[in-house]
């Protein structure tokens, strides 16, 4: 019916429990051991999970998919071999939903879950390997604050007076929405930004390197603003202003900026609740997409460039979009040398004059050697 990934086994019917010299590696081998080992009969916390999946399914709350997998999974587990380790249906489509739903049933009822894609959770919470334990961490908290909402949303009500109100409110509709464009959390936060929404550290890989997120919401008494930027991060970008920059100049103010930023939202909020998943479905997945549109060197180059087009820019980051450029492969690339000199030039800043000029040949020559990515 289905490929089996995920395991489980009971703490209470074998000797197999956590210890501080457990880890991946060990889970492994018992699965390997237990997955051969006869018992008498199927643990009755395994029977209960086959039970509680059953009844999760009939609740018609997940897929399709999960709950053909699920709504027969008592009677199935009847008919599996009576072994200390036991494999739970598994389509491939449905991995990452079964997951969120059968690994804190198996806490609940002391059963170890084994993912045999690269993970193993124990009753007492432990997880291995470590970065999963930590993607794990997150889930829960998700799910918590998902639980929390339920109660607290009500369309036709005013937005809470409470930040941390308004953040549980908000929380599940923003994160689905970040699922649904592909970015995924990260445990990296920013010193200067203290966000409970999480959405500090969201990334998504792009062919450029990968879009994070900082921000999150400000404000008191009812009245809260949504705050997010996109900033631009390129590993070929960062390797070359490196190289540009003296060894003495401090050339990361912040631990990932290294490219210029868009506002993803700036919007208050002060009246109904409902606005809230109306904003996030409407405006906040509109820029969204415009971030999705800076796909390339040359998206990037032109973010910037239009700046200077609009009279928004003297020079100061001319160095930025000539890397840009190089990177991008424009014909254009000898004019804009020419025309961003001139800019820098008739730039009203004399810091602006004094940095460039001290970086400009060098500027030029690591440039010289630079193969274009596009």
């Amino acid at each position: 019916m289905s490929a089996q990934t995920f395991f489980v086994w009971d703490i209470q019917q074998v000797a197999c429990t956590p210890s501080k010299d457990s880890s991946w590696e060990q889970a492994t081998q018992d699965f390997e051991a237990l997955s051969q080992q006869p018992v008498d009969d199927i643990s009755p916390n395994i029977i209960e999970l086959a039970d509680r999946l059953v009844d999760e399914a009939s609740t018609l709350d997940y897929s399709e998919v999960f709950y053909e997998a699920y709504v027969n999974a008592n009677l199935e587990m009847k008919k599996h071999p009576k072994t200390a380790c036991v494999a739970i249906p598994t389509p491939e489509a449905l991995h990452g939903e079964a997951l969120d739903v059968i690994a804190p049933l198996c806490e609940e009822l002391g059963l170890v879950f084994y993912d045999t894609r690269g993970m193993v959770a124990y009753p007492d919470g432990t997880i291995y390997p470590p970065n999963i334990a930590r993607g794990m961490a997150l889930l829960k908290e998700k799910r918590a604050l998902a639980k929390q909402s339920a109660d607290i949303y009500k369309p036709e009500a005013q937005v809470p007076r409470d930040r941390e109100d308004f953040e549980k409110i908000l929380h599940p509709f923003m994160h689905d929405c970040l699922e649904r464009y592909g970015y995924q959390c990260s445990q990296v936060t920013s010193a200067n930004v203290i966000d409970s929404l999480n959405v500090d550290g969201c990334t998504k890989a792009m062919p450029y390197g990968h879009v994070r997120l900082t921000g999150g919401a400000e404000g008191k008494n009812g009245y809260f603003r949504l705050k997010i930027h996109a900033y631009f991060v390129s590993p070929a970008f960062e390797e070359i202003y490196d190289k540009v920059s003296l060894p003495t100049e401090l050339t990361r103010q912040s631990p990932y900026l290294k490219l210029d930023y868009i506002n993803v939202c700036d919007r208050n909020f002060a009246d109904k609740q409902k606005q809230i998943p109306e904003f996030i479905n409407t405006e906040f997945a509109s820029k969204l997409d415009e971030v999705d549109k800076i796909d390339s060197y040359n998206q990037l180059f032109l973010l910037l460039h239009n700046k200077i087009a609009r009279g928004h820019s003297w020079g100061e980051t001319v160095d930025i979009q000539l890397i840009l450029a190089k990177l991008a492969g424009r014909e254009d690339y000898d004019e804009l040398v020419i025309q961003y000199r001139d800019h820098l030039d008739n730039s009203p800043s004399d810091y602006v004059k004094n940095r460039m000029n001290e970086r400009w040949d060098r500027l030029l020559e690591i440039l010289s050697t630079v193969e274009p990515l596009e």
